[in-house]
């Protein structure tokens, strides 16, 4: 994969109280499908193709949206008495510009959590708050010629936290339009898609964890299982799998993080638009 010389995002949290400060890097990662990226470590070889405007380009001369690129960035934020620190990675496109809007929506799960954290730690200014931890890396499923998914998995350990909990956070961006893609726009309009991802999803679940770490319909903290598109909002796709991640709490006791569960392209066919997002993905 070809390194770039490239400018440094600077990002700048806002925050009551002082300045925030940190450092920023940049690291070049192959493509991968499935694997969290780390420094150095080579997972393929291709790049996709898909072209952009000569505008948008990075380098002259070639006008596709390139490789992705890890951008660490680290720093303090809050309040004297309530400060925390964070560092965290954020997946970029190599191939164009800091602003473009495909690397501005792959960096706003990042920031908002940043911002989140922040805000936790000055929530009770009176009974200020022990040094709290954000960290947190991306998991790149899919990058082809027409999207990329990421899901994004944070750990947070607030000031005075005994447990560390586990946040986690997706993007599917349609490389043509840079918009983000929601799960009901993988599905034809009307199928029992809810039902049939929700029944497959539960069985996978209780598959990995067991039948009993699995709560009923109904019991979790905030979604569950049932079949309801926002049970399923958060999710990656790859070239073989729906890839689901749920909340902690969501479907199961907090010390099961924020679980996955796969579903095979295979058993959606007849519910996935073949003319939709990942209709090339069907078998």
């Amino acid at each position: 994969v070809t390194r770039f010389r490239i400018s440094v995002l600077l990002l700048v949290v806002v925050v009551v109280g002082p300045s925030c400060s940190g450092h920023d890097g940049r690291e070049m990662v192959a493509n991968g499908i499935g694997f969290t990226p780390e420094p150095t470590v080579p997972v393929g070889e291709a790049v996709p193709t898909h072209s952009v405007s000569a505008d948008r380009a990075r380098v002259q001369g070639q006008n596709t949206v390139g490789a992705v690129v890890l951008e660490t960035t680290s720093g303090t934020v809050g309040t004297l008495g309530s400060l925390g620190s964070y560092e965290v990675s954020t997946p970029q496109l190599g191939g164009v510009w800091e602003d473009d809007p495909l690397n501005v929506a792959l960096r706003k799960p990042v920031l908002a959590e940043i911002a989140r954290f922040a805000d936790d730690l000055v929530v009770d200014e009176e009974a200020p708050a022990v040094a709290g931890l954000l960290t947190g890396r991306p998991v790149v499923h899919l990058l082809d010629d027409r999207l990329l998914s990421v899901v994004y998995d944070f750990e947070v350990i607030p000031g005075g936290a005994a447990r560390p909990s586990a946040v986690v956070r997706s993007v599917l961006l349609d490389l043509e339009t840079s918009e983000p893609v929601a799960i009901g726009d993988l599905f034809l309009a009307g199928s029992p898609w809810p039902e049939t991802v929700a029944f497959l999803a539960r069985q996978d679940l209780q598959a990995r964890l067991g039948a009993g770490a699995v709560w009923d319909d109904g019991a979790g903290d905030r979604y569950g299982l049932g079949p309801e598109s926002g049970n399923f909002r958060l999710f990656g796709v790859t070239t073989e799998h729906l890839v689901l991640r749920f909340e902690q709490y969501q479907v199961g006791p907090g010390a099961l993080g924020a679980p996955e569960a796969t579903i095979p392209w295979s058993s959606l066919v007849g519910l996935v638009d073949p003319g939709g997002p990942v209709g090339h993905l069907l078998p």
